[in-house]
């Protein structure tokens, strides 16, 4: 997956995350707008701040694309402002505070068809294939430095189970992306996790105890979604206390060995649900 893919791809699942949001429950349970805003803060940082440590960065040296990578990044200022004040704010049921959501994601949207219109197009025009080898490489290790971040201020021991279950958070919102696009068919051969791990340097070395970590939670993923009818990613995500792109990232893997199937859930809480397979139910019983 290049560059160009992993931006647009996080462009497309946080624009999910946002049109979630306004259905989802005001108060508790697993689906509330609290938890999803919490989502959608830490994934929207993690993006802007990956692409101005990356994109912006090279862009800015080049005359063409200098005065609307500055226009773009003051936007990218612009949204973190409003995402902060709507962070403090307690109340997330209430009417104002919905509509200030909906203004929010109204400036979301345009700004990333600015990107995807305006930005990437030109930079396509101005970066040679090295530049933006190595800008995608910037780009993935901006987002794994994001996540060990977050972890650092977890209260869980250092272990190589961690750190394997770290680097596949990172993988997770990149596999799940190419899933969602269908961009992993065809590639039997590698599990989601591997594919990211060939595809940045950064990693290589985790490569073992990542697959590791995980082999272990795709079994605990599977066993769960074994003794249910059917449930949301979302459900298994919060009922086994994974990082949500780490789960997507194991049901996609799942998937594609024919152990579970998934669709988008129509109606008033759009999401993905998962149900197991008779393959996948004899899996889980060994």
């Amino acid at each position: 997956m290049d560059l160009w893919q992993l931006i647009a791809n996080d462009h497309a699942n946080i624009a999910d995350l946002c049109g979630e949001i306004p259905r989802a429950f005001p108060d508790g349970g697993v689906r509330s707008r609290e938890r999803l805003f919490s989502e959608l803060e830490t994934e929207l940082r993690r993006h802007l701040e990956a692409e101005e440590e990356s994109l912006y960065d090279a862009l800015e040296d080049h005359d063409r694309a200098e005065h609307l990578a500055a226009e773009l990044e003051h936007e990218h200022e612009e949204i973190k402002r409003r995402l902060a004040e709507l962070a403090r704010v307690r109340d997330k049921g209430s009417q104002d505070w919905t509509q200030r959501f909906r203004d929010l994601a109204a400036l979301i949207e345009e700004h990333f068809h600015r990107e995807e219109h305006e930005l990437l197009p030109l930079a396509r025009e101005i970066l040679d294939e090295e530049e933006v080898r190595e800008l995608r490489h910037e780009y993935v290790e901006e987002n794994i430095e994001a996540l060990r971040a977050r972890h650092r201020g977890w209260d869980l021991p250092s272990s190589g189970l961690l750190l394997g279950a770290l680097v596949g958070a990172a993988a997770g919102a990149l596999a799940f992306a190419a899933w969602r696009t269908g961009a992993l068919r065809g590639l039997t051969a590698q599990t989601p996790m591997q594919l990211l791990l060939s595809r940045s340097p950064v990693l290589n070395r985790l490569t073992g105890r990542g697959v590791r970590a995980m082999r272990h939670y795709g079994a605990e993923v599977l066993k769960d979604v074994a003794q249910r009818t059917r449930t949301s990613v979302q459900d298994v995500s919060a009922r086994l206390r994974l990082p949500l792109g780490t789960t997507y990232s194991i049901v996609a893997d799942l998937e594609r060995q024919g152990l579970v199937r998934s669709a988008r859930r129509q109606g008033p809480v759009r999401e993905r649900v998962v149900a197991i397979t008779t393959r996948g139910r004899e899996e889980a019983r060994r």
